[in-house]
């Protein structure tokens, strides 16, 4: 079984859908199974989304609302885990970090295949994601790599509509495979030219490469007989309704989505029934054969792929990260026999058949159905009571860093008590200040901090209570080497009332930073542990405190801590590192970087302290991995300086010529005088 989940995809680009000529292998998969003319999302984001498409439960009930702040809870039974214990080999190859391992999404899969980024260079949207090419490389390897194992678990009974199986087959362990291909997502950059619009290109560019996928299963003649389901976690706004991408309002535009079921024996139809993406998990088991697990809100739509009528369908929606993180009134609401309420302090109610691009309000002629629809809405939990089902998810600096690059956060809930949100706290009315927060997004991660800067104080001059705005410019501060200005402004907030765990891990940074290590620590020592929100990236940066100050065993503790819940922070390793050079200890310390660069073989400091931790007893080897730092960092010109030295004293004069000269022509005159007098000597 192949589930194929296609990130930011809107329905109207694909050609089944009346899309054009852009996704040919979608169409095609169209084409020989059933499309739903009517599929929803459940939440314009993609971590939410997807929980739904694996748990078949809503936001309100699975209680993961946005994008890193929490996973499902570990007693959630998922599609995977369901079909690991029928017997089911399981793989899921992952293009975005939003979907890592640590959200719980991975429980049931042999494989997880959530290796992203490491490749891609410095914090921007490029370090959370992969190419499509790659994802679906793996996961063909991975599929056609079982072939030939023979199972211990007894077949499941095969869906009605599927042909007995041969006993070729009978001797094939069943396998799930989940790909997710995130290409379609802002930035649009894909790597080749397909199509002139860039949204547009990134999705021919992924559809070619799933094309790839499903020749390979083709070619090795499994194609036939496996059920596949495709679909997008949600789409992208492209301007509609004001928006740029997603996630701030809940539009069809980003809501619905392309759904497709194509298997053995399926008679090609398209159905309008309505459908959204909890219907994914009890429509597989239904196929397969498999038992429901007891708690469902999807439900299975093999009637309406038989052509039974769908009956009575409410579908549930929200869009709450601008809720949990900026303080603005919370968007929820329901789909059903064609209409659209969105529960809003300006409320809206949209006639999808007559009018599918939502232009005309019908709340004040249709007030009636609005309020049958509000009172179905408030049946399900609010966001308040649904978050304690959700599991709080332990976040290392470097994962803070890639959220807060692609503007979310770790801290769930919103700062204010307020019960009763008016006008001026709804989306529609904030729409402009979205705008800029994610201007300022985009210009952080090309690193010109001061239009970023200048952006963010905007906002938060407009929405004091804009909190997750205060965390991005402290650090556009920090990063810009002004640390005495993200002070400045987190204290001003908190006296404001404006404040949190993660704030206050932000001000810690801000003061060690800034060089004052007794208070960065009298900051981070009441965080500094996981049950907090920005508590583990609170212990990486007290650890780096307590190295500085030379409480080794304290801040040994704290890092180990941290790996203990995040083996792969790479930063953390890195800084155990430092630690351990401080410490007088080469050679853990250098199993410390090693462990750094293999969870992230792009990190040049890690590079760069596995050098000078090797430089006694490993000279070339020292060499090699300065060569290695200086690649990913070419202005660190005391690095420069070391690799020739170092070249020069083992003699191997040729070697160092090139770097002795780059330096000599490139490091700043004012820093570095004498060493460029040196070096010319050298050279003489």
């Amino acid at each position: 079984m192949l589930l194929i989940t296609i990130d930011t995809l809107r329905a109207d680009r694909v050609g089944a859908y009346g899309g054009g000529t852009l996704t040919p292998t979608l169409d095609r998969l169209a084409a020989r199974g059933v499309r739903f003319t009517r599929a929803h999302a459940h939440v314009p984001l993609t971590l939410p989304a997807h929980t739904s498409i694996l748990t078949g439960l809503v936001p309100a009930t699975h209680g993961v609302h946005n994008n890193g702040a929490s996973g499902v809870a570990a007693d959630v039974p998922t599609l995977a885990s369901i079909l690991r214990d029928a017997g089911y080999r399981t793989g899921a190859f992952v293009g975005a970090f939003v979907l890592d391992a640590r959200f719980g999404l991975s429980r049931g899969f042999d494989v997880y295949d959530d290796r992203v980024g490491s490749e891609t260079g410095p914090v921007t949207f490029a370090f959370a994601e992969r190419t499509a090419d790659r994802v679906v490389q793996l996961a063909g390897d991975w599929i056609l790599s079982g072939r030939a194992s023979t199972s211990s678990s007894p077949q499941q009974p095969a869906p009605s509509n599927q042909p007995p199986a041969t006993s070729n087959q009978q001797r094939t362990t069943p396998w799930f495979c989940w790909i997710h291909l995130f290409d379609p997502h802002a930035p649009y950059r894909a790597p080749e030219q397909r199509a002139a619009d860039p949204y547009d290109n990134e999705v021919a560019f992924a559809d070619a490469q799933l094309g790839r996928l499903i020749e390979r299963l083709r070619t090795a003649g499994l194609l036939e007989s496996t059920l596949i389901v495709a679909l997008a976690d949600h789409g992208e706004s492209l301007g509609d309704h004001g928006e740029s991408t997603h996630g701030l309002f809940a539009y069809d535009s980003t809501l619905r989505i392309p759904l497709i079921v194509a298997g053995p024996s399926m008679h090609p139809a398209a159905s309008d029934a309505e459908a959204a993406q909890s219907d994914v998990l009890p429509t597989v088991l239904d196929l397969l054969g498999i038992a429901m697990p007891a708690r469902l809100d999807g439900r299975s739509l093999v009637p309406a792929m038989r052509g039974a009528a769908g009956g009575e369908r409410l579908v549930y929606f929200e869009a709450l990260d601008a809720y949990l993180t900026r303080s603005w009134a919370p968007l929820t609401g329901v789909v059903a026999d064609g209409w659209k309420y969105i529960d809003l302090p300006e409320p809206e109610l949209y006639d999808l058949v007559n009018d599918p691009g939502e232009l005309h309000n019908r709340i004040d002629h249709e007030r009636q159905r609005a309020e049958v629809l509000r009172t179905r809405l408030s049946e399900w939990p609010p966001a308040a009571s649904a978050l304690a089902a959700a599991r709080a998810v332990p976040i290392d600096p470097d994962a803070a860093a890639r959220l807060r690059a692609l503007g979310y956060t770790a801290a769930q809930g919103t700062t204010s008590s307020r019960k009763q949100y008016t006008s001026a706290d709804d989306p529609k009315r904030l729409l402009d200040l979205d705008r800029r927060y994610e201007r300022a997004l985009a210009l952080t991660g090309d690193r010109r901090y001061a239009e970023a800067a200048a952006l963010l104080q905007q906002v938060i001059a407009e929405r004091p209570d804009f909190t997750v705005a205060y965390l991005n410019l402290a650090s556009v501060f920090i990063a810009g080497g002004d640390p005495r200005r993200a002070i400045t402004l987190l204290e001003d907030a908190a006296k404001r009332g404006v404040t949190n765990s993660e704030l206050q891990g932000r001000l810690g940074a801000a003061y060690l930073a800034a060089g004052d290590s007794r208070r960065a620590a009298a900051v981070l020592e009441p965080i500094a542990h996981a049950n907090t929100p920005g508590g583990v990236e609170a212990e990486n940066t007290l650890g780096i405190v307590f190295t500085g100050q030379r409480r080794f065993d304290r801040a040994r503790h704290l890092f180990g801590d941290v790996l203990a819940r995040a083996p792969r922070a790479a930063t953390t390793w890195s800084n155990l590192g430092l630690l351990e050079l401080a410490a007088g200890k080469p050679g853990d310390a250098a199993r410390a970087f090693e462990r750094a660069v293999d969870a992230d073989p792009q990190l040049a400091q890690a590079w760069q302290g596995l050098g000078a931790a090797r430089l006694r007893s490993n000279p070339s080897g020292a060499i090699d991995a300065w060569r290695r730092a200086l690649e990913l960092d070419p202005r660190n010109y005391d690095l420069l300086f070391n690799l020739a030295a170092t070249l020069h004293d083992q003699q191997r004069i040729s070697e160092a010529r090139s770097y002795i000269e780059r330096f000599v022509r490139e490091a700043p005159p004012e820093r570095y005088a004498r060493d460029i007098a040196t070096l010319r000597g050298w050279i003489r």
